[in-house]
Parts: structure tokens; C-alpha cells; sequence
């Protein structure tokens, strides 16, 4: 009865304010450690427990610094546990992804968000903001303590990850490849909101510092090209879609609306050849478009920044290049293609070379720079087109003239149906201007419909992409090549697209190389961990 009483007299001592902070303590925790929870790697309880000390340093710094700090941090933890929600898992990729958001796809984003989540977020940080101005103290002794007490938290794990890192004493830190490694493994020490911001920051570090996306010509060309001769294809069109789900497509057997009016008329006039069973082998842009246009695959990685890519070989065999895009190519999540895309004689994306062209994140604005190009005089020509076509939010890749064919359909169809419209207007360019020439469209990678994709358990749909191919004066030598080239399971994978390519621009491969990637399937997923295809992440496997 004693002791009861004396916790009786303790908590009667408490005052409202420090038990407010306690909760806000609680809270942090709670929330930390699902997040920590859902991040790949290992999971340190303890990091996350330490982390909940938080709310005493900010509530103790004084009302100003109590209100910023609390309302940032709380922003950004609702907005790292709702990516940890969606996402299942959150991943380097993820937040590599996030980081390559630009304002348009951050609006875009935005608008799928319904109103009143909007509303409940703004009213919980008011709310905070408000609590913060209240409780706000400032109390140097314990600031000071909570912060020492963090402090030692953070030197620990920066500690730990130098002694594990033991090339750090002899690399400088503008060695990029050794940053990469310290994001990630400060991510792993430091789990939840602050190991993710902590990753952020020493990944901008590496954007101002990364050495290897300057563009050079490379000396190396991959063991497999064998021999180059003069080119096969004068005038060659590829088109890279982006987010596009073949179930949705009328061609591939898609009945609930008309979505590819124009691909199934090509089709029906022998003009388009359609391959079945295609899957990407990344389901993100950043990995899976160089995966086309370089020899990097899921297993050798290395070739991307030591080999000469496709580019680079079409130029060296006499083709001009030309890459238009309605797609960034700057920042950390965007600079692998917008790398690859300025080896071309001529590039513009709406960040890149754009002070006239008018390029804008509608595919549209792509059309009169095509026009332009396509008069080009010269013999042998390489053009790639780098769309939006679905991405989210799917509203704004939608013209009325979509809206208006599918009156009943959802936005995705919608989209698909814009994005067929564009390239049959492509192909009517190309035989008004050029008259001989191939067009290969697909995508990067496909679409958990309503989601979105990179989505460690979001299973099959994020891969499954269309790949229509129209060869010289309708279908032949490319359509019968692209089934030959595919896997011992019966898929066309999207790393098979060099081959086509290489072989139109004149270069001849080892037949040994390729039969040894058809022997397996794998794909490079959301945790950058490489899987067989049949065996990838999938809902019954998260936990």
C-alpha cells in the first residue's frame, strides 16, 4: 500500500505538460518503429527507442524551435509512413524514387490523394503546431541532455559503419561508389524517419559529387559484339512507354473497353506484329530503361558505366542519334536515362535543351520536335522517344478526345488509349517523312493499376509490359527475331531489346552470350535484390 501510494503521489506530480510530451514520445515511437519495421535490411529496436527521445530535445528548445521542429518532423514522418504503407517495403529504390520526383509528378502524386486525407493531415499539424507553441520551453539543461543523449546514438552508428567500411581509409568522399555504400549502410544503422533522411542527405551529397554520370566516350565494347557491318535499318523509331500494363491493352486480349483502337487496325492491315507473354526486368525507369539501351543486366551491372552503350555504338557506325523526351533526365532517380540520352547527336527533354522546342511533361509537345527531326538529311538515323504514357496520376495523361472514345473507362484505359493515339500519329510521321523504317514500342515497365508500381510485393503486373513491333513495310525479320530471342520459359524479357537493336544498326553477336541469357529469367526488383522471375516477391510472401 505504500509503494502504491508513493506512484500515486509521483504521477499526481506530473504535470499536464510533461505528460503530453510523454505521449508525444509514445507516439514517435510507435510510429518509428513501424516504419523501421517496414524498410529492408536489419532492424535496430534499440535506434528507434533512442529516437523517441526526440520529442524532449524539440519541446525544450523554445516555442519558435519547438513549433518547427515538431510540424516538420511530424510532416515528414505521415509522409515516410504512408510511403511504408503503400509501399509494403521501403527500399534505396524507393526513396531514390522520391528524390527524383519533380514538381509536376510531385502535384500529379498529389491529386490522387482524396480530400478529406488532405484535410486530416492539415488539422493534425495545426494541431501539433499549436500543442508545440504551448508546451514550448526553453530549458537549455535538458535540450542539452536530450541532444548529447541523440548525439551519442548517431556517432554510434556512423562509428559502426566505419569500422565495417575499412576501404573508407584510403577513399576520398568524392568517391562515388563508396557514398552509395555509406547511405546505405547509415540507412540500416538508423532505421525509420531519421535513417531515411539521413540517406537522403548523403545521397544529394552524391548528386552534386557523382563523377560517373558525366558523359565520355567509352573505349570498351562488350565481349559479345563480334563484327559491324553496314546497317540493316535506315531509319529506326523507339519508343519507350512508361507504366503500361499489356492486360490492359485491346491487342493483348483486353475486352472490358476499346483501349488500343489503333494498334488492333495496324494489326489487322499486317503493319504491326504483337509479342505475347513480355515482362520488364526491372520495375522501376531508372534500372529498366538502361537495361535497353546498355548491356547491364539484372546479374552484371558494371557494363553501364564501363562499356560503350547502344548510343554510343549507333553514332561509331554512322547513324545520328536523336533522343526526345518528355521525361526529367536530372536528379538522383532520373540521371541513369538522362545519362544515356545526351550520347546522342541531339537530345531535349524539358529539363535538357529546351530554351525553344517547347517540350513539356505532355507526351503531345514530343510531336512537333519529331516532325522536325525526322526531315533530318542524314542516310541512317536513330530516333528514341521517352514518354509519360501512364504514369500516375493517370488523370492528367488523359486529353478529352480519350474521355470522349471511352466515356465508361477509368483513367488508366484512358491513358492507354492516349498513348496508342500517339504512336500511330508517330507512325503516320514516319511513313509521310522517312517511308522505310522500324518502330519497336514498349515500356519500361508495367502498372499495379490504381497503385502504382515498384512495390516490393506488388507482384506481376508491375512487369508485364506490351512490346508491338513495326518492321519495314509491316512485319517480318524483327517480329520473327524478337521470338526467337525469347527465354527457355516461353518470355520475351525486355534486356532481349539490345539484341533487336544492335542487330538494325549493323552489329553482329556472340550467339553463345545470348543463348546463355535465354537459359534464365531474372529481374532486378524494388530492393535491388535480383530474383527469378517465377519466384518474385508477392502478397503471400509479406509478412
Amino acid at each position: 500500500m505504500e509503494k502504491l501510494s508513493l506512484a500515486v503521489g509521483f504521477v499526481r506530480k506530473l504535470n499536464t505538460r510533461t505528460i503530453l510530451i510523454v505521449l508525444f514520445c509514445v507516439i514517435y515511437f510507435i510510429f518509428e518503429y513501424y516504419i523501421a519495421k517496414h524498410s529492408d535490411g536489419r532492424h535496430y529496436k534499440h535506434f528507434t527507442l533512442q529516437m523517441a527521445v526526440l520529442p524532449i530535445l524539440f519541446f525544450n528548445c523554445g516555442r519558435i524551435a519547438s513549433v518547427l521542429l515538431n510540424t516538420i518532423f511530424v510532416l515528414i514522418l505521415i509522409f515516410d509512413f504512408d510511403i511504408s504503407y503503400n509501399c509494403q517495403l521501403v527500399t534505396s529504390g524507393t526513396l531514390d524514387a522520391v528524390m527524383g520526383t519533380n514538381r509536376h509528378e510531385a502535384a500529379s502524386m498529389l491529386s490522387t490523394i482524396c480530400w478529406p486525407v488532405l484535410c486530416a493531415v492539415m488539422l493534425v499539424l495545426g494541431g501539433v503546431a499549436a500543442l508545440s507553441w504551448k508546451l514550448g520551453r526553453w530549458n537549455p539543461r535538458i535540450a542539452l541532455v536530450s541532444f548529447v543523449f541523440i548525439l551519442l546514438s548517431g556517432t554510434y552508428a556512423c562509428w559502426r559503419v566505419y569500422t565495417l567500411k575499412s576501404s573508407l581509409r584510403s577513399e576520398t568522399w568524392a568517391d562515388i561508389g563508396e557514398l552509395s555504400d555509406i547511405a546505405s549502410s547509415l540507412r540500416q544503422r538508423s532505421p525509420g524517419v531519421v535513417g531515411d533522411v539521413t540517406y537522403i542527405m548523403v545521397m544529394s551529397v552524391q548528386r552534386a559529387l557523382d563523377k560517373r554520370f558525366i558523359v565520355h566516350p567509352h573505349a570498351i565494347t562488350d565481349a559479345q559484339v563480334i563484327g559491324r557491318h553496314a546497317g540493316r535499318v535506315h531509319n529506326i523509331i523507339f519508343v519507350m512507354g512508361e507504366s503500361s500494363l499489356a492486360k490492359r491493352y485491346g491487342v493483348y486480349g483486353y475486352a472490358s473497353q476499346n483501349t488500343t483502337p489503333g494498334f488492333r487496325a495496324a494489326q489487322a492491315q499486317g503493319q504491326v506484329c504483337i509479342v505475347g507473354k513480355v515482362h520488364s526486368n526491372a520495375n522501376l525507369t531508372r534500372y529498366s530503361v538502361p537495361m535497353t539501351f546498355s548491356f547491364e543486366t539484372p546479374l552484371a551491372r558494371n557494363q553501364f558505366f564501363q562499356e560503350k552503350n547502344l548510343i554510343e555504338m549507333a553514332r561509331d557506325n554512322g547513324y545520328k542519334t536523336f533522343w526526345i523526351s518528355s521525361q526529367d533526365g536530372t536528379g538522383p532517380y532520373a540521371r541513369s536515362y538522362g545519362y544515356i540520352s545526351e550520347y546522342s547527336d541531339y537530345t531535349t527533354r524539358q529539363d535538357y535543351n529546351n530554351k525553344t522546342n517547347g517540350v513539356t511533361w505532355k507526351d503531345e509537345s514530343l510531336l512537333p520536335v519529331l516532325a522536325d527531326r525526322l526531315r533530318d538529311s542524314a542516310p541512317y538515323k536513330l530516333y528514341v522517344l521517352h514518354i509519360n504514357g501512364s504514369h500516375q496520376s493517370y488523370e492528367d495523361k488523359v486529353r478529352p478526345e480519350d474521355r470522349a472514345a471511352l466515356p465508361q473507362a477509368d483513367t488508366y484505359d484512358q491513358s492507354i488509349h492516349h498513348t496508342d493515339d500517339l504512336v500511330q500519329r508517330v507512325m503516320a510521321m514516319a511513313a509521310s517523312t522517312l517511308g522505310d523504317y522500324t518502330l519497336i514500342y514498349t515500356s519500361d515497365h508495367g502498372e499495379i493499376v490504381g497503385v502504382g508500381h515498384g512495390y516490393q510485393y506488388g507482384g506481376y503486373d508491375q512487369y508485364t509490359i506490351p512490346m508491338i513491333i513495326h518492321d519495314s513495310h509491316g512485319t517480318g525479320r524483327y517480329c520473327d527475331m524478337a521470338e526467337a530471342l525469347r527465354n527457355e520459359d516461353g518470355y520475351y524479357t525486355s534486356i532481349m531489346n539490345k539484341y533487336l537493336l544492335l542487330d538494325m544498326l549493323g552489329y553482329d553477336v556472340d550467339t553463345h552470350y545470348i543463348n546463355s541469357m535465354r537459359k534464365s529469367d531474372t529481374i532486378l526488383h524494388s530492393d535491388l535484390k535480383v530474383y527469378a522471375y517465377a519466384n518474385l516477391p508477392t502478397a503471400r510472401d509479406r509478412r
